[in-house]
């Protein structure tokens, strides 16, 4: 099955992935490209709990190709984007 594009428009938080009592690990691969061919710019924000308990969000800068790795023991998790333009998001 292929993964659907998610669509992010500049300068607007779009969330990628959003699980909730997933009780397994898992790594997310993300795959951004620039409606315009652009370089890709931005950030992103990974928000984890250690059971049910919140943890400080992650924050880096975007990149074309990025992992992300849910742990056993995240049972609420996300991943957000806010990239400078507009860009295709595809997540595996």
């Amino acid at each position: 099955m292929a993964a659907k594009p998610i669509h992010c428009k500049a300068g607007e938080w779009t969330k990628l992935v959003s699980n909730f009592g997933s009780g397994y690990a898992r790594t997310f691969e993300v795959h951004l490209t620039a409606a315009n061919g652009g370089p890709i710019e931005g950030e992103f924000e990974e928000r984890r709990a250690w059971w049910i308990f919140p943890q400080s969000p992650q924050r880096g800068p975007l990149a074309p190709e990025m992992q992300f790795h849910r742990k056993w023991i995240n049972a609420i998790y996300s991943i957000r984007i806010k990239p400078s333009r507009d860009v295709t998001a595809i997540v595996r």
